[in-house]
């Protein structure tokens, strides 16, 4: 039997979410899961959607993730001379850290996953298909994961507040320019592998080619941020707002360069999550004005 994203399943399924929240909340009832036990729930969600993730890779990229993971390639024979293999979901099975799975996600992602129609014509397996079944997946789940993606990049991250990761972080990944979308998005990466100097001067960069590509010019940081000033002003902006965006600017600037561009500080989670949401609202109203 053909397996296929059906839209009836997906609203029964946050359907029944919506019932089990309500019922709880009515008669007061707190998850009693522990966290290991939620993303046990999650890692088994996962295992189901990608079940024959390996009949829908090309061989060529089978060989790509076995050489990536430096695990020995193993291949079986299936009917019509055919060589099948269960590498990938076998080491979806196998891992047990948590970040290295979400890791395995994105990897999963990056490979030639291909498409498969079905008996009428309509497409029933594809990347899009999948993509879907995992947001639907990390929506049930209550773990730290939020995922988006971005032209042909499927991305993972630990998620903030859900109103701040969808109209900041989603939202600032949909405008920003090659440039600047690339340092936001490492940012992202090495805030989840805890590397907090390396994500923020990542941001420091973001920040930066996105003023450039704003004001067309090769300036740096601070040049750009005294001529972004300029305009906010010549654009006739009220005059408070121009100056809490003229001090956030000044004390990034400073920020950044005695903590990621010049020196190693002493940057925390906690730190490295404001200036994420931060830089967002800053690229955010630079995107909109009109300049």
């Amino acid at each position: 039997m053909e397996k296929r994203l059906d839209a009836r399943v997906v609203c029964i399924i946050m359907s029944l979410k919506d019932k089990m929240e309500k019922f709880n909340k009515r008669w007061d009832i707190a998850s009693t899961d522990s966290y290991e036990v939620a993303f046990n729930k999650f890692k088994t969600r996962i295992l189901n959607i990608f079940e024959d993730i390996d009949s829908h890779i090309t061989d060529e990229s089978v060989t790509e993730f076995c050489q990536y993971y430096g695990i020995r390639e193993v291949w079986r024979e299936g009917s019509f001379d055919r060589l099948w293999s269960s590498n990938i979901i076998e080491r979806l099975k196998a891992e047990e850290n948590e970040k290295e799975f979400y890791r395995l996600i994105e990897v999963i992602f990056a490979l030639h996953i291909t498409q498969t129609a079905g008996f009428h014509g309509g497409v029933v397996y594809s990347r899009g298909i999948l993509y879907q079944k995992i947001v639907d997946a990390v929506n049930l789940s209550d773990i730290n994961l939020a995922i988006t993606a971005r032209d042909d990049e499927v991305i993972l991250y630990p998620k903030g507040e859900k109103l701040l990761d969808n109209e900041i972080i989603n939202n600032v990944l949909s405008f920003l320019n090659i440039e600047s979308n690339k340092h936001f998005e490492d940012a992202l990466k090495f805030y989840q592998l805890k590397n907090f100097i390396k994500s923020a001067e990542s941001l420091r960069r973001s920040l930066e080619e996105f003023l450039r590509y704003k004001l067309d010019n090769k300036k740096g940081l601070s040049a750009n941020i005294l001529e972004i000033q300029t305009k906010i002003k010549s654009d006739g902006r009220d005059a408070q707002i121009r100056n809490i965006i003229g001090s956030v600017f000044a004390y990034l600037d400073k920020y950044f360069d005695e903590n990621s561009k010049h020196n190693d500080g002493d940057i925390d989670e906690i730190e490295n999550e404001f200036l994420i949401y931060q830089i967002g609202l800053l690229l955010r109203y630079i995107y909109r004005l009109k300049l």
